[in-house]
């Protein structure tokens, strides 16, 4: 498995994923037969397979570097800020504890699930493949986006692409980031906090207007600088 891993290093990804999915499937599946519902049993799902991914590839996982890399996550949290703007800013209101409480479970399964997959194991193979820590970012992240595309299944063109675009600057980030300071819990927690203010608010914004868009593409322009940056500075 990690003999593959190392030489193939996308293929072996696109595999992970796919048997990442199929676990969560499988659970979701039993718990639907079961009368359970479904968001809960997905989330579930996905992170038993995070589990189990994390215990058969546990080697893949980095340790702790230096403290000085501690505060190079601060600029992934901006994702979160965002969010909060965007949302509070639309006038959309917060939910009541029920949001609160489903909003944990929804937000933590694509983070654990996405993080020990696309951060974790893809960027430790994409290094033993030969690949500097811009390169293995890189790639990492165009995979990390390619993969949303699936999301094109019930919603129109321009939002998927928005989505793939927001995907590609945000595994950039999560990828910098782990390579620096070999923290997945801090890509997991930066995950989670973006996905979670979303699921606090009763409902998404019908559009976003001139002022928003601005400081979206300025943010994504920032973050992708960012990222680079990072990711090609020399120790």
């Amino acid at each position: 498995m990690y003999t593959f891993g190392e030489k193939h290093p996308v293929l072996f990804e696109i595999v992970i994923v796919v048997i990442g999915f199929l676990i969560a499937g499988v659970i979701t599946a039993f718990g639907s037969f079961a009368g359970l519902q479904i968001d809960l049993c997905t989330c579930i799902g996905r992170l038993l397979a995070a589990f189990i991914l994390y215990v058969l590839y546990h080697r893949a996982f980095q340790g702790p570097k230096p403290k000085n890399h501690l505060l190079c996550v601060l600029p992934a949290l901006l994702f979160a800020a965002w969010n909060i703007y965007y949302n509070v800013s639309s006038g959309i209101p917060l939910g009541g504890l029920n949001f609160f409480a489903e909003g944990l479970i929804l937000a933590a399964a694509p983070a654990v699930f996405e993080e020990v997959i696309f951060r974790g194991i893809f960027l430790y193979n994409l290094k033993r493949k030969g690949h500097g820590d811009l390169s293995a970012m890189l790639i990492s992240a165009a995979v990390f986006a390619a993969v949303h595309l699936t999301n094109i299944v019930g919603n129109d063109y321009l939002t998927v692409l928005i989505q793939v675009g927001y995907s590609l600057v945000v595994g950039m980030v999560f990828g910098a980031v782990y390579l620096k300071n070999g923290r997945l819990s801090q890509v997991i927690l930066a995950h989670f906090l973006t996905d979670y203010i979303n699921h606090i608010f009763t409902s998404s914004p019908a559009s976003a207007g001139t002022l928003h868009l601005t400081v979206f593409v300025v943010l994504l322009a920032f973050e992708a600088v960012y990222a680079l940056w990072l990711a090609g500075r020399k120790e």
